[in-house]
């Protein structure tokens, strides 16, 4: 025992959401500008494995599936 404490959290989306739907919705934002990479669905694992890393350039990615 190491007296270690570890918290995680998420951010608050109930109160967030409804408001960044309402600017995609009237094209205020546009979603799509952050989809940065596209890969192929067999390479998902590899995808996310690095989006996890957060390496440099992953900011969204999305698993082209035609």
């Amino acid at each position: 025992m190491k007296n270690l404490t570890i918290k995680a959290g998420n951010c608050n989306h109930r109160r967030y959401l409804p408001r960044l739907l309402d600017l995609v919705v009237t094209g205020v934002v546009d979603p799509t500008a952050f989809i940065i990479q596209h890969e192929k669905p067999t390479a998902a694992i590899e995808a996310y494995e690095t989006f996890d890393r957060r390496e440099e350039g992953w900011l969204k990615t999305v698993l082209d599936l035609a």
